[in-house]
């Protein structure tokens, strides 16, 4: 019983000793200015990292759009094609009958469908170059997203290279 209140009070004694010696060694930290340097930098090139994948993931949505866009002006092309040779054969049977004004009418509705087409090849047209368009910008921000996460990466490295240094 003895031995186990000498322990106690050499436990007490060595606490008391050794809890003002550690408040006395321990210093306020002050941040090391490279590593915050390194901090800013760090959360700055993730966020346009970040920034990057969300302008990757709207390319890809316009790019989807624009291939849609494309496929139904290319079906509306064809319809109005079907619709040109209707009008062109309705036109030659009403010459075969002598229908003056019914070939006029035929005339007119035969205007009127070549412009479609006319108008949907101009709407083709300009689907592809916005296609050619988006897919050249998603090429740029691939390039932007790799050249980020080059610099987050290396920003991350030396951010842990400036803490060993500081604690050193």
């Amino acid at each position: 019983m003895s031995r186990w209140k000498a322990v106690a009070v050499f436990g007490a004694l060595a606490m008391t000793a050794w809890a003002p010696s550690v408040h006395g060694q321990t210093t306020t930290l002050t941040p090391d200015p490279q590593v915050e340097q390194d901090r800013r930098e760090l959360r700055r090139d993730q966020r346009d990292l970040r920034q990057d994948r969300q302008d990757m993931r709207q390319d890809d949505r316009d790019i989807r759009q624009d291939r849609q866009d494309l496929r139904t002006d290319r079906q509306d092309r064809y319809r109005d094609h079907q619709t040109v040779r209707q009008d062109e054969k309705q036109l030659q049977q009403d010459r075969a009958a002598g229908n003056v004004a019914a070939v006029q009418q035929d005339r007119a509705n035969l205007r009127s469908a070549r412009q479609n087409v006319r108008n949907d090849q101009h709407d083709i047209n300009r689907d592809r170059r916005e296609l050619r368009a988006d897919r050249r910008d998603l090429r740029a921000d691939n390039r932007d997203r790799r050249e980020d996460r080059r610099e987050v990466n290396h920003d991350r490295a030396k951010l842990h290279h400036d803490k060993k240094t500081a604690t050193q």
